[in-house]
């Protein structure tokens, strides 16, 4: 780290690794929020990671709301995040003109979430512990790991002692999965991606990203 604000927020960084450029981190701050982020780093070493693209370079690449949520990350191609009373994301906007719509019951709980990619739209329900997709129930989600109900196979997570779930095995033993983790609990890389859920304790959602 080369230098904080008097918050405490990192200012710019400079890393060494697998790019051919030794400094690929300038972060610029507005006030207390992130403002833009410029990487020299073109390639991924890891395999579906969460490592930060810079998908475009301008002066303001994030925006924020009144009460500081994110409204709009041009690096992931969202142009607009619209939030419910409850201050949870309901309706994502992208460049492409993809969006994601979530439903949540009255205490936030997640109920539907709708993806639309061009003329095709993907409706994802949470009925208790049974995953619908398109009306279809498609995962039984259990305390192990759950069931892919398509062929009535049982999948298992392995975590570990942050509870994060490190390797996801089928019902014979074989590995379907397998996640590593920088230790702030972030993706660094994921090998055979089988499931709609299976990267963290919390739920993931891959599409778009």
């Amino acid at each position: 780290m080369t230098g904080y604000d008097k918050n405490g927020n990192i200012l710019s960084l400079q890393c060494y690794g697998q790019t051919s450029a030794s400094v690929y981190g300038l972060i610029t701050l507005t006030g207390n929020l992130l403002n833009r982020v410029d990487d020299t780093a073109t390639t991924s070493a890891y395999n579906n990671g969460f490592e930060f693209k810079d998908g475009v370079k301008q002066a303001n690449e994030y925006n924020y709301d009144s009460n500081g949520n994110l409204t709009k990350d041009l690096n992931k191609g969202i142009t607009n995040i619209s939030y419910n009373c409850l201050n949870l994301p309901s309706v994502v906007t992208f460049s492409d003109g993809s969006t994601v719509t979530y439903t949540y019951a009255a205490d936030g709980t997640k109920l539907k979430t709708v993806h639309k990619t061009g003329s095709t739209t993907t409706t994802t329900d949470y009925c208790g512990n049974v995953v619908y997709e398109n009306g279809v129930q498609k995962l039984l989600l259990t305390d192990e790991g759950y069931v892919t109900l398509s062929d009535s196979k049982y999948h298992y997570y392995l975590k570990d002692h942050q509870g994060n779930n490190r390797v996801v095995i089928n019902q014979s033993g074989t590995v379907e999965e397998t996640n590593h983790y920088y230790p702030f609990e972030g993706c660094l890389q994921v090998q055979a991606m089988c499931s709609l859920t299976s990267t963290t304790a919390r739920s993931l959602m891959r599409r778009k990203g």
